[in-house]
C-alpha cells in the first residue's frame, strides 16, 4: 500500500514533468486571472502550483510576489482533496485564523480554490480567487470558477486548443447566465462609453428595458453634475485597473438614485481592451441615512452646546460658593456634576469637530512653522497634566526643521497623542516625542512606556469611541474621539498616521507629513466645497502649498500663485489673471490627474 510520502513523491514527479515551474508569465494563464477578478469582483486571483516547500504562481493578479512558503499556502490545503476549498471568512476558520497572510498583508478574508489535476490524476495546484473581505460564494459562481479551472488545467496539460475553446464557450454561457440573472445591476460598456449589455436588475433601477439600453451612451443615464468624469475612458486607456465610486443615475422621468459602481476591464485573447464590466448597487437609502445622521449629529451638537454651557457655568458658580457654603456632600455632588458636564461638552465639541473634518468643511490655515515651535506649543498644553501624573516629557527636534502646516491643527493632533501617552504611562515613566526629517517627509513619533496595544487593535484604536479595553473608559476617561480626530487632521495635511506596539513594552504613534518643496504656491477654486477640498488635498500630497477659494472675486484680488486648479464648477466665473488648469479625475486617480496638471 502506498504511503503518504510515496504519494507526495509521485505528485511532485508529475508536477516537475509539466516543466512549467519558474517559467516566465504567459498570456494563456494571465488572462484567466484577469477574467476571474473581473467576473467575481475579487482583489486577487492566481494560478498556483505547489512544490516541495513553496507555492509558486504561474499567473497572479493583485499580489506582487510570485512565490511564498508552502506552510502559509491556502492552495496547499486546497489540493489535499479533489473538491473545491471555500473559505468564506478566514478569521473564523481555525485552519487559517493565525496565518500571517490573514493577520498581515494581503489580509486574506475570502478564498475559493479549485484543484488543478495532471493528465495522470495528481493534484498539483489551483485556480483561486481571493478577497480582503468576507463573502459568500453561490453555486453558479462555483460552477463558473470550476469552468475557468478546467481551462487552466487544459493549458497545464497541453490539451488541444479546440477542447479549451469548447470549455470557454460553455464558461461564457455560464457567465452570461450569471450576468443576466444577478440581483445586482450589471453592465457592459464599450470604449465609446456606450452600453453593450445590461442585465434585468440594472434595467429595473433605471426604469428602461434592457433592449432599449443597448447602444445608449452611459452619459444619457448619468446625473448632469457627474457627466464630466470620463471613467470608462480611463479604464480603456489603462490609467486605472479598477474603478470604485458612488455616482447618481437618472431615470427617464427625471428622478435619480445613488449607485455604488465597481468596474473592471475585460480583454480579448490578444490582451486588447474589450469591454468594461460594471456592477451597480442601489445605495440611495444608505446615502439618505448618512445624510440624516450627519444632520442629526450637527443639529443635536449645536442644540446641546448652549444649555451645556449654561449648566456648566451655574455648577461652577455653586461650587465657588455664590449661593453660600454648601454641605460637604452637596459640594462633592456639584463637583461630580460639573466634571461630567465638562466631559459631555468636550464630547459634543469633538463630535462636531470630527464631523466637520471628515466632511471636508474645515479650511486649513497653512503657514510655515518650525518643528520646535509645534513642540513648544504642545508642551504648554500638556505639561501640567504630565506633572500631575508624575510622567516625564522628553522632546527632540532639529532647530532648523520647518513644516508647512496649520499649526493649530497639528498641535491639536500632538496634544491628543501626547495626552493619551501620559494617561497610559505609569508614574515615573516618560513620554518621548521626536520630530525628524525622513526623506521627503517629516516623521513625528510619540512613544510611551505603558502596557502597549494588542496587535489586533493597532488599527481599531483609530475608530470612533473605540477603547483597547472596556475598563479604559472608566479608568482613563476621555471621549474616544481623540485618535479619530487626529487621523482626520493628519490626512487633511496629506499625511499618514499609524500605531506600533509590543504588549507590555509601550506604544509608539507615528505621523508622516510632506516637507514643503521650493515650488510656488497654487490656488484651488471650485464652487463645490467637497471637490475643492479633494483637489487641495491631492495637491498637498504632492508637497505643494495650497490656498483654496470659494469666491472668484477674492481669487482675482489674490497674488503670489503660480496657477489655479479647478474641477469645473464655476470655471466660467474666473478671471484671475493666472493660468487656469482644469482637473479631470475622481477618487483613486485624482492624485495622478493633479500631478499631470501641475507638470
Amino acid at each position: 500500500m502506498a504511503t503518504t510520502a510515496d504519494l507526495e513523491s509521485d505528485r511532485l514527479s508529475a508536477l516537475h514533468t509539466l516543466r512549467i515551474l519558474d517559467t516566465p508569465p504567459e498570456e494563456r494563464f494571465d488572462r484567466l486571472t484577469r477574467i476571474a477578478v473581473a467576473v467575481f469582483d475579487t482583489a486577487i486571483s492566481t494560478v498556483t502550483l505547489i512544490d516541495e516547500d513553496r507555492q509558486w504562481h504561474k499567473a497572479c493578479l493583485g499580489v506582487d510576489s510570485r512565490e511564498d512558503d508552502r506552510a502559509v499556502s491556502f492552495c496547499s490545503v486546497a489540493i489535499e482533496k479533489p473538491r473545491p476549498l471555500i473559505v468564506p471568512d478566514a478569521t473564523q476558520d481555525p485552519r487559517f485564523a493565525d496565518n500571517r497572510l490573514v493577520t498581515g498583508p494581503p489580509h486574506i478574508r475570502f478564498y475559493a480554490g479549485i484543484p488543478l489535476t495532471t493528465a495522470t490524476g495528481f493534484r498539483v495546484g489551483t485556480l483561486c480567487v481571493i478577497d480582503t473581505k468576507p463573502r459568500a460564494f453561490g453555486d453558479e459562481e462555483l460552477a463558473l470558477l470550476h469552468d475557468l479551472a478546467r481551462i487552466a488545467e487544459d493549458e497545464l496539460n497541453h490539451k488541444e486548443l479546440s477542447a479549451a475553446l469548447a470549455a470557454w464557450r460553455e464558461s461564457e454561457q455560464r457567465f452570461r447566465a450569471v450576468f443576466h440573472e444577478s440581483a445586482i445591476g450589471m453592465t457592459m460598456v464599450d470604449a465609446d462609453g456606450r452600453l453593450v449589455e445590461a442585465n434585468l436588475a440594472f434595467a429595473a433601477m433605471v426604469d428602461i428595458q434592457p433592449d432599449e439600453l443597448r447602444g445608449l451612451p452611459v452619459s444619457a443615464i448619468t446625473h448632469p453634475a457627474e457627466r464630466d468624469n470620463d471613467d470608462v475612458g480611463q479604464l480603456f486607456a489603462g490609467q486605472i485597473d479598477r474603478l470604485r465610486r458612488e455616482r447618481r443615475y437618472v431615470r427617464p422621468d427625471g428622478t435619480w438614485f445613488w449607485g455604488a459602481l465597481t468596474a473592471s476591464m475585460l480583454r480579448d485573447r490578444e490582451g486588447r481592451p474589450d469591454v468594461a464590466i460594471g456592477m451597480i448597487e442601489d445605495i440611495t437609502e444608505r446615502k439618505e441615512v448618512e445624510r440624516l445622521k450627519d444632520e442629526l449629529v450637527s443639529v443635536v451638537g449645536h442644540e446641546l452646546r448652549t444649555p451645556l454651557t449654561s449648566i456648566r457655568g451655574s455648577l461652577g458658580l455653586l461650587e465657588a460658593g455664590i449661593a453660600g457654603e454648601l454641605p460637604q456632600e452637596a459640594t462633592d455632588m456639584v463637583a461630580i456634576a460639573r466634571q461630567n458636564t465638562e466631559r459631555l461638552s468636550r464630547l459634543v465639541d469633538e463630535t462636531l469637530d470630527l464631523e466637520r473634518l471628515q466632511a471636508g468643511r474645515v479650511e486649513l490655515e497653512v503657514r510655515g512653522v518650525t518643528a520646535l515651535e509645534l513642540l513648544q506649543s504642545t508642551a504648554q498644553v500638556v505639561q501640567h497634566v504630565a506633572d500631575d501624573a508624575g510622567v516625564e516629557l522628553l522632546w527632540e527636534a532639529p532647530a532648523d526643521l520647518q513644516l508647512h502646516v496649520d499649526p493649530d491643527r497639528i498641535v491639536q493632533a500632538l496634544v491628543n497623542l501626547v495626552g493619551n501617552a501620559i494617561k497610559f504611562s505609569p508614574p515615573g515613566g516618560s513620554v518621548r516625542t521626536i520630530v525628524k526629517a525622513h526623506g521627503s517627509e517629516v516623521l513625528i513619533s510619540v512613544r510611551d512606556e505603558g502596557r502597549g496595544i494588542p496587535l489586533d487593535q493597532l488599527e481599531a484604536v483609530f475608530e470612533r469611541f473605540r477603547q483597547v479595553d472596556a475598563s479604559d473608559h472608566r479608568e482613563k476617561g476621555g471621549t474616544g474621539l481623540g485618535l479619530p480626530i487626529t487621523r482626520a487632521i493628519v490626512e487633511q495635511h496629506a499625511g499618514r498616521i499609524w500605531a506600533e506596539s509590543e504588549p507590555g513594552a509601550g506604544s509608539t504613534f507615528r505621523i508622516t507629513l510632506p516637507l514643503p518643496l521650493a515650488k510656488p504656491p497654487i490656488a484651488v477654486y471650485d464652487r463645490r466645497a467637497p471637490r475643492r477640498e479633494a483637489l487641495a488635498r491631492a495637491a498637498r500630497r504632492l508637497g505643494r502649498r495650497v490656498t483654496t477659494f470659494a469666491d472668484p472675486d477674492a481669487l482675482a484680488e489674490a497674488d503670489g500663485f503660480a496657477l489655479v486648479l479647478v474641477a469645473g464648477a464655476g470655471i466660467e466665473d474666473l478671471d484671475p489673471g493666472l493660468p487656469v488648469v482644469r482637473v479631470e479625475g475622481e477618487d483613486e486617480d485624482l492624485d495622478a490627474a493633479v500631478a499631470e496638471a501641475l507638470r
